[in-house]
């Protein structure tokens, strides 16, 4: 199974774009940061994550402003074909 749910504030967002295929894209970068316990310890965790968002949700995601604080669920995958590198491919949100 590959499911992420990341709680967290926009710290970038690019502007809508459309794809020459015309499906709507927005890409945003997500700070998270948590207190985890991991064997019986407290650890503090940051992370930035970049994510994209396609078609309609794209659009709805427009009005998220870097700031907000939200809520996403997704999957991970590579940036690109050639890039080992994770991006989170948003299917759900919540400001």
């Amino acid at each position: 199974m590959n499911s992420t749910v990341l709680d967290g504030k926009i710290v970038s967002r690019d502007t809508l774009r459309v794809t020459p295929g015309g499906v709507a894209t927005l890409n945003l970068i997500l700070n998270h940061q948590s207190t985890q316990s991991e064997n019986g310890q407290e650890v503090t965790v940051e992370v930035e994550m970049t994510a994209v968002a396609f078609g309609d949700l794209a659009k709805q995601m427009n009005s998220v402003k870097v700031g907000d604080a939200v809520s996403i669920k997704g999957f991970l995958s590579r940036k690109s074909r050639y890039s080992p590198f994770p991006i989170l491919h948003i299917t759900q949100f919540k400001i």
